[in-house]
This record gives structure tokens, sequence and C-alpha cells, in this order.
């Protein structure tokens, strides 16, 4: 009896943790705070992977999903966590104009100079966006310029783009000592 218990406990527990993640990420998805708090009260992972390297705090940022954001900064959540293609929450924050997202995570120390596989920053995607309030917060807190995807500078990308409103941050930064 006692190889019965143990060895259904062994098949059990697994499938126990696998669908607490699942969980987790569905409570992200769906935007469930309290769901979300009392998985990681739980003990759910909370930089678990889905099957494309996003974590939690990923998708939220992606989402745009502040409350959540800040609770999983607060348990702990690698801020510069990359899924497979290297971006980070930070990149997809700022590639959506999730402004207050890109401000938490930069006063948590996420870095700003991730460069992701296909040659992405969050700078570059900021400025091709036209999102002249990111470039100016990412600007303001020493985020590299030099980085190019297809050979333009996140500056070159607003040119090319017509962002005059970010054209206008990179010029008041231009001009400082």
């Amino acid at each position: 009896m006692k190889k019965h218990v143990t060895l259904t406990l062994i098949l059990i527990i697994p499938c126990l943790v696998s669908f607490g993640q699942k969980s987790l990420f569905q409570a992200v998805i769906e935007s469930n705070e309290a769901s979300v708090k009392l998985l990681l009260a739980e003990g759910a992972e909370v930089d678990a992977r889905d099957e494309i390297g996003k974590t939690p705090l990923i998708i939220a940022a992606d989402k745009g999903y502040f409350p959540i954001v800040q609770l999983l900064i607060q348990n702990g959540a690698d801020i510069n966590a990359q899924h497979n293609l290297h971006w980070t929450a930070l990149m997809f924050a700022a590639g959506k104009d999730h402004f207050a997202i890109v401000k938490l995570l930069v006063e948590n120390g996420a870095n700003m100079n991730f460069v992701s596989k296909s040659d992405y920053t969050a700078l570059i995607l900021a400025s091709a966006a036209g999102y002249g309030e990111i470039v100016d917060l990412l600007l303001e807190n020493g985020a590299d310029t030099s980085p190019k995807k297809n050979d333009l500078t996140a500056q070159q990308w607003a040119e090319k783009l017509d962002q005059h409103n970010v054209l206008k941050v990179f010029e008041k930064y231009s001009r400082k000592p």
C-alpha cells in the first residue's frame, strides 16, 4: 500500500505544480489580481515560462496590467527576464505606450539597453511608435541611443516615421551639456 501511495504522489505532484503555473498565467492574462496574489502565496513560480519563454511579468507588462506588474515585482519577479526572442517586459511596455509600467520597471532596475534577437530596444520601439513620453523617460534614465535596427538608430526611426513629438525629445537631450 505504501508503494502505491508514494507512486501516486510522484505522479500527481508534478501535475499540481504544472496546473498552478497554468493558473498563474491564466490569472495574469485575465488581469485577475486576487487570483495572482493567491497563487503566488500558494507557491506558484513567479518566473515560470510559457511555451515561448514569456514570464507572467512579461505578459502583464505587454497587456498593460499595472497592478499585476507591481504585484509580480513585489514577489521577486526577474525584471530583466527575456523570452525566446530576447524581448523583456520593458520592451513590450515601451512598444505599447504603457508609460506607468515603463516607469515602474525603470525605477525597479530594468535594463533599458537589452537588444532583442531582431535588434529592437525599448528606445527604438518607443521612438518608432511615437511615444515621446516614454522616449523622454528612457533618455532621462540613460538609455543608450547607439543600437540600430535595420541600420537606423532610435532617433533615425523617429525621423523616418515622422514622429515629430519624439524628435523634439531627442532635440532636448542633444542640447543638454
